[in-house]
């Protein structure tokens, strides 16, 4: 390890999983010059280490975060270290939520999320941002799962997607009035993880428009790539119904 290098350091006490949790982070890391390093449990956080950890990633299992067992490890590792600790967990509940923003965590990792997902959650984190996803059943089929305030529905006529408009009216989301109506528009269907062409189709508009429109979304929420703006998106939507916890799941 050279001096200055900058650590991304995993906590796991199974040397298989953690060997390839390292290996899954391996090209993430090298492409934003971090190192990843990996230690059986929170003893091992030496000084020498933390002195140039970006982030502990905790790996909790079948823990939840709001478990004893859970809260444990992390306050464990929180006392080892003053930098940034997040968990990586099979599961969430709305319990872990509360408990992981008590604990006040720098995010929470779910396994079942893709990699890329992983990779720009993992991204925000160690500039600074604070990524704790909400409650999301893996039973309900993709089509359901929503992060919008309000549901989209199906036009009998048109077989577009729609939104009331009774609903946009007004709706401005954590002070994000500088989007424009469209733009919102392109933001929901972001947020809920739509590729370009489908936006296209759902809001009868071409790709070049759409593209346009997602880049000038980026710029306007700050994100450097397409899956940070979802990612922010998300918690933009959730805090515009849910302000107390929006507002501490958005850190900056």
């Amino acid at each position: 390890m050279q001096e200055n290098e900058m650590l991304v350091v995993i906590v796991d006490a199974l040397s298989l999983r953690r060997n390839a949790y390292a290996s899954l982070l391996e090209g993430w890391a090298t492409a934003n010059e971090f190192t990843i390093a990996q230690v059986p449990d929170t003893k091992s956080l030496t000084t020498s280490l933390m002195s140039n950890c970006a982030l502990t990633l905790v790996v909790l299992g079948s823990h939840l975060v709001g478990s004893a067992e859970g809260k444990s490890r992390l306050q464990s590792a929180m006392r080892e270290t003053e930098g940034p600790v997040a968990a990586i967990v099979e599961r969430q509940t709305a319990d872990c939520v509360a408990a992981a923003l008590d604990l006040k965590l720098k995010g929470v990792l779910l396994v079942s999320e893709a990699p890329s997902v992983i990779f720009a959650a993992l991204g925000f984190m160690v500039a600074g941002g604070c990524y704790i996803p909400h409650v999301r059943s893996t039973t309900v089929p993709q089509s359901e799962r929503s992060y919008l305030p309000a549901p989209i529905e199906i036009s009998p006529r048109s077989g577009r997607a729609e939104q009331r408009p009774a609903e946009m009216d007004g709706l401005e989301i954590c002070g994000k009035s500088d989007l424009t109506r469209r733009q919102h528009d392109v933001l929901r269907f972001l947020a809920n993880g739509d590729s370009n062409k489908e936006i296209a189709r759902e809001l009868d508009l071409s790709e070049a428009t759409v593209k346009s429109h997602v880049r000038q979304v980026m710029i306007k929420l700050n994100a450097g790539n397409r899956t940070q703006a979802a990612l922010v998106a998300r918690d933009l939507f959730f805090a515009s119904t849910n302000p107390t916890v929006g507002a501490a799941t958005l850190r900056r």
